[in-house]
């Protein structure tokens, strides 16, 4: 019998910061909610989720291939610098497997002890520009 893989979208709320000037608290909150705000807004990596979901009626199905998987995304907050380094650190993975030149021990970390095939150059300078952003 063939699987299928199956998309809700929850409702949530995302929570975004932006730091400005102002007298008091609610001034600060008028100035916010102006539509003349250019303030910068700066993502928490705070959702907050509810029970309520919705099932997309025209692509949120789509048939699963013979051995297939999903897995879920990790989301995970860095500061500047902690960016900065995980780049450094998959750079330095791409030189690595450039030269053929990987310790074992980081080998077994990037497949997951075998689980799967690791990143491959691409891959891995994909995700280096979806990191730097």
């Amino acid at each position: 019998m063939p699987k299928f893989v199956v998309s809700k979208g929850h409702d949530a709320f995302v929570y975004y910061e932006t730091v400005l000037e102002a007298e008091t608290p609610e001034e600060a909150r008028d100035l916010a909610q102006s539509v003349h705000y250019e303030g910068e807004w700066h993502a928490t990596g705070y959702v907050q989720e509810f029970d309520d979901f919705e099932i997309d009626e025209h692509s949120g199905v789509r048939l699963l291939a013979d051995g297939g998987a999903i897995e879920a995304f990790s989301t995970i907050g860095v500061t500047v610098q902690e960016r900065d380094a995980l780049l450094t650190g998959l750079r330095l993975l791409q030189l690595a497997l450039a030269r053929s030149d990987i310790d074992p021990s980081l080998r077994d970390i990037l497949t997951n002890d075998g689980a799967h095939g690791g990143l491959d150059l691409s891959q891995i300078d994909a995700l280096c520009e979806r990191i730097n952003v």
